[in-house]
């Protein structure tokens, strides 16, 4: 297959050249800084990546004016002339509703557009991208480089092509070629000097899409702290760290792009990660003090000097730091537990949006446990499970004597597949049907809340009829885990683990916790377990205190190298503790 070339005219009458390629539902993606649409496809790569995405999705692509085979002169160089460009190519298509993804200087186009045009974006998905242009380089950087670009382009694009493609000197070569090919110089420097100069952090707050952030940790081009600002700000926004150093999306591991992109989409995910054994996965901490997550976590651990866990329990090991987020799943539990307690013919179902990493799962567990003298616990992963694992986990339930509890997670997983809400209808009305005491929790994490996962469903096969089967009080989100929430999986990891092997944890070194805070690898559960085991092995068999050093190795560079650069900006974080209360 091969994509189709066509044109549309801007509003000030200029043609803009795009490409559709693909089938499904529409994915639009916003140039970077210079595109050409017919030597791109030529590419292997690129032509591997887009083969990959058309799959499941028309792919529509373009060049702003001033690039590639859109009209080469430009008059109007802002943002404003380039979400205007966007909006002619969506309007020419006709295309009323749309998935919008950008990266590197196309981040703050879309942004801008959807925070514009939000009912006309189903999903919106920034790659290695940014909202702050003044944060990308220095002033005297900015300027060199502009300079540089003007007089001497042929330098210029051999040094960009080295810093956006250093692993391949061959690839390099005629990718500073292709810049080239793009534009002129002059048209080169002017986007670059008007992209350094975009902010759009006023908007981030009120993005309301599904938003996906995807950052490789060592780009060199666009800072990791970048794309952590743009999670942080964006509500609700699901933050993937990937490991590589390219900047384009399409070279080193494009795998894990498309994963977590498909994934994010609702599509069949069939590719696999290409993370080669023993390759390091160390994460990029470089981090600014002035860097909005970096502020919120040294306020906020130097504030923290006791904590008593009890204090923040919801149910078993699962606490929140929020009281109303408390409150909230303190309900949905008497909820389920609830419903053993009825007798009678009816339906006991529930359905939960959880944001990414909230520990929708554990939550469901320690429901469970609570309930485990009378009640039979299942769990089954749709996203996980054939056809024929998923009829056999269900029919586990038609065994048992006792009432059972299901979670079935990833309920918005397989949506191209026509079997899985078919298999699992006849059981959300056992309860109806055949006076089983059934009580099922579907949980799923797509979109940006409740109202998203259930259009999502409602659009598949039988997803009306599944939706009809929850009754209307037993439909819930549950807000993703902020910084105190982190915090409290952190102290309890370590509480924990220190009981495991029979000692007492009584405090924790707050510039530790101010690491784990910064470190995109620790953010769930069992990362933490395991640095909490390796810690307390590193402790003398004397002290009951965890130390910043106790989180690493003898010699392990990672530990210097945080420490030089958060100084002195911590100094008020290291030999002070947090005491560590049941």
């Amino acid at each position: 297959m091969e994509p189709q070339f066509g044109f549309c005219a801007n509003p000030d009458g200029a043609r803009i050249a795009y490409t559709i390629f693909g089938q499904g539902s529409p994915l639009v993606v916003v140039p970077g800084w210079l595109t050409h649409q017919e030597l791109f496809w030529q590419e292997p790569s690129n032509r591997r990546f887009d083969e990959k995405v058309g799959q499941q999705h028309t792919l529509v692509q373009y060049d702003r004016t001033g690039t590639g085979l859109s009209d080469r002169q430009r008059k109007d160089f802002s943002l404003d002339s380039d979400v205007r460009e966007l909006e002619t190519v969506i309007d020419h298509l006709k295309l009323k509703r749309l998935a919008l993804m950008a990266w590197s200087f196309g981040g703050p186009i879309a942004i801008a557009y959807t925070a514009r045009y939000y009912r006309r974006v189903s999903h919106l998905i920034l790659y290695d991208t940014y909202a702050r242009g003044a944060a990308l380089v220095t002033e005297e950087v900015k300027a060199s480089t502009i300079s540089l670009v003007r007089a001497h382009w042929g330098i210029a694009s051999r040094m960009f092509a080295d810093m956006l493609v250093p692993d391949d000197a061959a690839y390099s070569e005629g990718f500073a070629k292709f810049l080239r090919e793009c534009a002129t110089a002059d048209t080169a420097a002017k986007i670059l000097e008007f992209s350094y100069g975009h902010d759009v952090v006023h908007l981030l707050p009120g993005i309301r899409v599904p938003t996906l952030v995807l950052h490789r940790h060592r780009d060199r081009a666009m800072p990791f702290r970048g794309g952590r600002e743009l999670a942080s700000l964006i509500p609700n926004a699901r933050f993937v760290p990937l490991e590589g150093i390219d900047h384009l999306p399409t070279l080193g591991d494009s795998e894990s792009v498309l994963r977590a992109t498909a994934e994010f989409l609702g599509d069949p995910v069939d590719v696999v990660q290409a993370v080669k054994p023993g390759q390091p996965t160390a994460p990029d901490l470089t981090v600014a003090v002035d860097d909005p997550v970096a502020r919120e976590a040294r306020s906020f651990i130097a504030a923290l000097d006791r904590v008593a866990l009890s204090q923040y329990c919801v149910i078993g090991d699962y606490t929140r730091y929020e009281e109303t987020v408390r409150h909230l799943l303190k309900d949905v539990r008497h909820k389920i537990a609830a419903g053993f307690d009825r007798q009678g013919h009816k339906r006991e179902n529930h359905l939960v949006w959880a944001a990414p990493g909230s520990g929708k799962t554990y939550f469901a567990q320690q429901v469970a446990a609570g309930l485990s003298n009378y009640v039979h616990y299942q769990e089954c992963n749709l996203a996980k499970c054939s056809r024929e694992e998923f009829l056999s986990g269900l029919a586990q339930l038609d065994a048992e004597s006792k009432p059972c509890l299901c979670l079935v997670d990833e309920i918005d997983a397989k949506s191209q597949e026509a079997w899985p809400y078919e298999v699992l209808l006849p059981y959300l009305d056992a309860g109806v049907d055949r006076g089983k005491q059934f009580v099922f929790v579907l949980a799923g994490s797509i979109g940006a809340n409740l109202a998203d996962i259930k259009e999502q469903i409602s659009r598949r096969p039988k997803g009306a009829d599944l939706l009809s089967r929850i009754p209307a009080n037993n439909e819930y989100e549950i807000p993703s885990l902020k910084l105190g929430d982190r915090m409290l999986v952190v102290l309890s990891q370590f509480k924990s683990a220190g009981q495991d092997s029979g000692r007492e944890i009584r405090e924790v070194e707050k510039l530790g916790l101010y690491y784990i805070a910064l470190n995109s690898r620790l953010t769930n559960a069992r990362q933490l377990r395991e640095l909490a085991v390796r810690a307390i092995e590193r402790m003398p068999h004397s002290e009951d205190s965890i130390k910043y050093d106790h989180l690493f190795g003898a010699g392990d560079p990672e530990n210097k190298a945080f420490w030089m650069q958060s100084l002195p900006a911590t100094e008020e974080l290291a030999n002070r503790f947090v005491i560590i209360e049941d």
